[in-house]
């Protein structure tokens, strides 16, 4: 055999042993990274079972208060859109603690990424807590333009909810504020009506309008009920008093941002502003009648649990 075949036949056997050399490296470390990852996983869920067994004195006391409240109005089959997020505490709880799933949620803010970020130093690791659930994250949505948002094209939601609205225009003048107000929640339920679940068009139920506010001067000026039903597409369903208890990691977070020695945290400014959320449905004759009955349904229901149900027809 020639030297020189020899030679070439010795390289290309050498490159061939570092060539599968650095596959078994690759394959390894690939491994290695799998069962790091897998590891992981299984000490989180050893120490989220070992908070269920041996759970703090304040989970205690968030359980026992829970198991005395009604379940929140949201369930594993609704597809749900949230609008006008701030920290996305609300719908990280809705996902991780309420329904065990995040596949059915859209969760938007009108803030960019960049604003949330400033505004809110926890709302990065809701979000990506968010996404890893299987939930949809969009910024710069405008609630009162959603029919502008593409991938809204053709879809329809169950439940659209806009928690704690607010312009944040910065108005001290208490009835110009209002009027702000109102030019929002008006045109966010002109916008949201159309994007609600319908019964004539196929869907299974008739989807609904959550909007939380606080209860009070200025908020009882705003006239949240007119205002949907002025819109001749949306009447009045029900109302019932908001719980942040019910949502276990919600903090309630103003449309300005949090701001040390000014807001206040574990939600300290509602709990005193009772807050109430309403519900609209559309008016058509056929979902107006299914609405009448399934409130019917619920008074008694949360009359049974022993809940203070005088204010709903306020």
């Amino acid at each position: 055999m020639a030297p020189k075949f020899k030679k070439a036949k010795l390289k290309s056997a050498l490159l061939k042993l570092q060539d599968n050399h650095h596959k078994r490296q690759l394959a390894t470390v690939s491994r290695e990274r799998k069962e790091a990852t897998l590891a992981a996983k299984v000490k989180k869920a050893e120490q989220q079972q070992q908070g269920i067994k041996n759970p703090s004195a304040a989970q205690k006391a968030q359980r026992k208060a829970m198991s005395r409240l009604p379940p929140p109005p949201y369930y594993g089959y609704d597809t749900i859109l949230l609008v006008g997020e701030a920290n996305f505490s609300f719908a990280k709880s809705l996902a991780l603690e309420i329904l065990n799933r995040g596949d059915t949620i859209t969760a938007t803010t009108l803030d960019t990424f960049t604003s949330m970020m400033e505004k809110y130093q926890d709302a990065q690791e809701n979000v990506k807590e968010l996404e890893d659930a299987g939930a949809t994250v969009l910024f710069e949505v405008d609630a009162t333009k959603l029919s502008k948002i593409k991938s809204f094209k053709g879809k329809r939601f169950s439940k659209i909810v806009f928690n704690f609205p607010h312009a944040g225009a910065g108005i001290k003048d208490q009835d110009r504020n209002v009027v702000s107000n109102q030019k929002l929640m008006r045109a966010f339920f002109e916008s949201a009506a159309p994007f609600l679940t319908d019964t004539d068009l196929g869907d299974k139920k008739p989807g609904e309008i959550h909007v939380t506010v606080k209860t009070g001067i200025p908020y009882d000026l705003w006239n949240i009920k007119r205002l949907a039903t002025g819109t001749e597409m949306l009447g009045v369903k029900t109302s019932f008093p908001f719980k942040p208890e019910q949502y276990p990691g919600y903090e309630h977070r103003r449309t300005i941002g949090f701001k040390e020695g000014v807001s206040q945290g574990e939600n300290v400014e509602i709990l005193n502003k009772n807050p109430k959320t309403f519900v609209f449905v559309k008016t058509s004759a056929k979902e107006a009648a299914m609405a009448k009955e399934s409130e019917t349904a619920n008074l008694k229901k949360r009359k049974r649990a022993g809940e203070d149900v005088s204010d709903d027809d306020d």
